[in-house]
């Protein structure tokens, strides 16, 4: 092995400079740990190696000398180990690191959504990609994402263990399959869920409506308000004359779009708002 590499040093040292530059690093990487190449190879940085980061070699698109990348220890996810130095490319050309699809890497950062919602990375993987930028699923997204017939045999499997379609939002045991079901029963409210997908839950005699009760001070009170719009819906009552009339229903109306104007409104309460009956709740006044 040491007579073979010798040799290859010997051709090498025939190339030019740039090829000579190319060549060691990656011999390096390849037998930092070995004896024999300790032996035939002069100490250089490139040889050095540190015990909190791995050096591995990418390809440059742009470029076709291999150049050094770094990746952090806590990236440990096979799929974001893959996708990482394009990650940090797509950084640099484009400000951020949401690959679309199209490619081979826009694929993986699909995958990397996925396992992110099924708890599959790590808490210091979702924190350093978070860190970088990176968009992780919304509810929108696990549905329009998510295999409709896929989820069906999910569904029916959690129902033939429990007996029952009224899985928490947030399922320990399939994070995803929680927010799927969330997101259909809103949809299906909305009137925007797909009939033959409206036909086959109701084939299955699925529960369109959630009996679970969030214990959160928002959605106590966000009950309250949609179950008294609704009802002035039902009645053939203008919204507007009812919070004219019920002045704390309005007030907490404002507050939510307060909110909402500093930041401070999370996505899935924003579309909670967007969901009540004959108010536009962004211009809401007091």
């Amino acid at each position: 092995m040491v007579h073979t590499i010798h040799h290859e040093l010997r051709m090498r040292s025939m190339t030019s400079s740039s090829h000579k530059r190319s060549f060691l690093p990656a011999l390096s990487l390849l037998f930092t740990s070995s004896a024999a190449f300790q032996a035939i190879l002069p100490p250089t940085p490139l040889a050095t190696t540190r015990p909190t980061t791995l050096i591995f070699l990418s390809s440059s698109p742009s470029n076709d000398v291999n150049e050094p990348s770094i990746l952090p220890t806590v990236v440990t996810s096979p799929v974001l180990t893959a996708v990482y130095p394009a990650l940090l490319a797509h950084i640099s050309t484009h400000g951020h690191p949401n690959i679309p699809l199209g490619s081979a890497d826009g694929k993986r950062c699909k995958t990397l959504r996925r396992l992110a919602f099924q708890n599959k990375i790590t808490t210091d993987e979702m924190t350093h990609l978070t860190e970088l930028g990176f968009r992780f699923h919304s509810l929108e997204d696990v549905y329009h994402e998510c295999d409709f017939d896929e989820m069906m045999v999910k569904l029916r499997t959690y129902h033939e263990e429990f007996g029952t379609f009224q899985i928490p939002k947030k399922y320990e045991e399939d994070p995803e399959l929680g927010a799927w079901v969330t997101m259909v029963r809103r949809l299906y409210r909305t009137g925007e869920l797909p009939l033959d997908q409206v036909e086959k839950m109701e084939e299955i005699q699925f529960e369109w409506v959630s009996t679970r009760k969030c214990g959160s001070s928002f959605m106590s009170r966000y009950r309250e308000v949609l179950e008294r719009l609704n009802g002035a819906v039902e009645d053939g009552l203008e919204v507007e004359d009812v919070l004219s009339e019920e002045e704390e229903l309005r007030k907490w109306i404002y507050a939510q779009k307060c909110a909402y104007e500093n930041g401070k409104l999370s996505d899935s309460r924003i579309q909670y708002m967007n969901d009540l009956p004959g108010i536009d709740w962004r211009n809401i006044s007091v």
